[in-house]
């Protein structure tokens, strides 16, 4: 073969790899979108506006507990820095608790939670 052959026959079996990249991009992205279906496939349907009032409710009851901690129990450690500036090291926030109860309320605002023998 010549050198003008072997350029056309490079030029050629370039393309050909071009459009199989092509190809395999869009069969991959297809394979994500099978994979996230499946995913998805088992998942109850929750709706835009009950996923809202949801956290709306969830925002709510964490904003309470944090409000109600006690800070005194919040063990801050300070420290002074290179620049003679006070800083915050540490915040011990293990006694605030939420409680699964404080959770199921919320949840039953929201759904109608029945038992799992219905």
């Amino acid at each position: 073969m010549d050198k003008e052959n072997l350029q056309t026959k490079l030029e050629v079996l370039q393309a050909n790899a071009e459009a199989k990249q092509e190809e395999l991009t869009e069969i991959l992205q297809r394979l994500n979108v099978a994979r996230e279906e499946l995913a998805n496939a088992g998942k109850p349907k929750l709706s835009q506006d009950d996923m809202v009032n949801l956290v709306d409710l969830l925002q709510g009851m964490f904003h309470d507990i944090l409000n109600d901690a006690d800070t005194s129990d919040l063990s801050p450690e300070f420290s002074i820095g290179y620049d003679n500036t006070i800083e915050l090291d540490c915040l011990d926030m293990s006694s605030i608790e939420v409680h699964a109860c404080d959770i199921e309320s919320v949840l039953e605002r929201v759904f109608n939670i029945v038992s799992d023998n219905s």
